[in-house]
């Protein structure tokens, strides 16, 4: 009978882990309400270019939040709830404030060019379907291709600023390479973003839950692609010969803490 009320057996650990993955998912949630705008005017019929501008204006300042909380959440998710790590929701804003200045910028961009890529779609799909004409299938063809690619990039983009420290540029260009190096990881993540989206569309509620499980279940594809770009730890010879880790070296922090290599684990 002991066993049974052990907060460490199998029933309360999942337990856990569940409350951890409805946590993270309101976290994220809360951040990304501005998305619900971004998602209003992206889908609205633009007329002209100043209002274009003006969408892509907003869009862009509505991603803002949705870069580091995007980032976040796959920390949380790799770090908490995988790796047993630490806790949700202190995880998640040293994640948030540590990633904010690139992820807001690269959100920024996304926002922007969301839009833009919007207007060319409404453009050119109304041209071939009025008029049949030539530039306008061109357009659509090349706007369809950049939209593939910026998705395929997308998949990997969060996942590599929570993991990698480096600029937009090498972000975006970081996240190009691997998502069409290791293309069918690519797929089986974007296989699982649009089941997750589908979910949330259908079931309004599941947006407070499915956002974890995405994140998690994303998680197996893209580490599988990273542990072939993290280094290795490197091993030292202490004075007495026996040989020990990076991870068992004390770091330099005031706290004295040894690094820990969860995500090499």
């Amino acid at each position: 009978m002991g066993g049974l009320f052990n907060p460490d057996n199998t029933f309360f650990r999942g337990m856990s882990k569940l409350w951890d993955m409805l946590f993270v998912s309101i976290l994220w949630a809360i951040c990304c309400i501005p998305g619900y705008f971004l998602i209003t005017l992206v889908t609205s019929t633009l007329s002209d270019p100043l209002q274009l501008f003006i969408y892509m204006a907003i869009d862009a300042v509505c991603m803002v939040p949705i870069g580091p909380a995007m980032t976040a959440i796959y920390y949380v998710c790799m770090k908490v709830i995988r790796r047993d790590r630490g806790y949700v929701f202190r995880e998640y804003v040293h994640a948030f404030k540590l990633n904010f200045k690139v992820g807001a910028t690269v959100g920024a961009i996304l926002g922007a060019l969301i839009t833009l890529l919007s207007f060319n779609l409404q453009y050119s799909y109304a041209a071939v379907t009025a008029s049949q004409d030539t530039m306008g299938r061109i357009l659509l063809v090349v706007t369809l291709a950049i939209c593939f690619v910026l998705l395929g990039t997308v998949m990997f983009l969060f996942p590599v600023l929570s993991r990698f420290t480096m600029g937009a540029k090498q972000l975006f260009k970081s996240s190009l390479y691997m998502a069409f190096r290791h293309i069918l990881h690519t797929l089986a993540v974007l296989v699982v973003v649009v089941l997750t989206v589908v979910v949330m569309y259908v079931v309004l509620p599941a947006v407070f839950f499915m956002p974890a499980v995405c994140a998690l279940l994303c998680s197996f594809p893209i580490e599988h692609v990273f542990k072939r770009y993290m280094p290795k730890p490197e091993k030292t010879v202490q004075a007495d010969g026996t040989f020990i880790t990076e991870g068992d070296v004390v770091g330099e922090g005031e706290d004295g803490e040894r690094k820990d290599l969860w995500y090499l684990e």
